[in-house]
């Protein structure tokens, strides 16, 4: 009775797909869905931000993250909340001023720019990329959001989950 019931489910999701696929060969109701309808605009860092900037940028904005670009917009990578936290770790771990006194944790690290603080991730998505391929890419990197490169390869916006989540709960 189950395995009916599953077939039941089954086949009528098979419908289901195959009717949405006629309405979309005739041009009606449907409307696919791209990285350009869920982006919104990055925060841009350049390679020779220094600290106090990213610092900046970051509570400004509001995020958690940063693309750092060229002077022309080409992806480099970012630079999240997470690095500089880790950074904040390793000194209170390593660096005896702050283990001591408990001060001092941006010392070591105001002196680094954005070129050395940089992560670099090889996944971008495309404004042309079906909105499922990037939701599986930050799935499957575990990436905060995935920058969204136009056709010359300029980075034009990024998909984070909650701009994700706000752009489905307006659909």
């Amino acid at each position: 009775m189950k395995m009916r019931k599953k077939r039941g489910a089954k086949n009528l999701r098979k419908k289901h797909s195959e009717s949405l696929l006629s309405l979309d060969k005739n041009k009606k109701a449907i409307n696919l869905k791209f990285a350009k309808d869920a982006m919104i605009k990055p925060i841009y860092l350049y390679p020779n931000d220094n600290a106090r900037t990213i610092m900046k940028k970051l509570k400004r904005e509001d995020t958690n993250a940063c693309v750092v670009v060229t002077k022309d917009k080409k992806f480099i990578g970012e630079i999240g909340v997470e690095d500089l936290i880790k950074l904040f770790l390793h000194q209170v771990k390593y660096e005896p001023l702050v283990q001591i006194l408990n001060i001092g944790y941006k010392r070591e690290f105001l002196y680094l720019s954005a070129k050395e603080l940089i992560n670099k991730h090889k996944s971008t998505a495309k404004v042309t990329d079906s909105l499922n391929k990037v939701i599986k890419l930050i799935y499957k990197e575990g990436f905060n959001y995935i920058p969204i490169l136009n056709e010359n390869k300029k980075v034009v916006g990024v998909i984070t989950p909650s701009s994700l989540i706000n752009f489905l709960q307006n659909e």
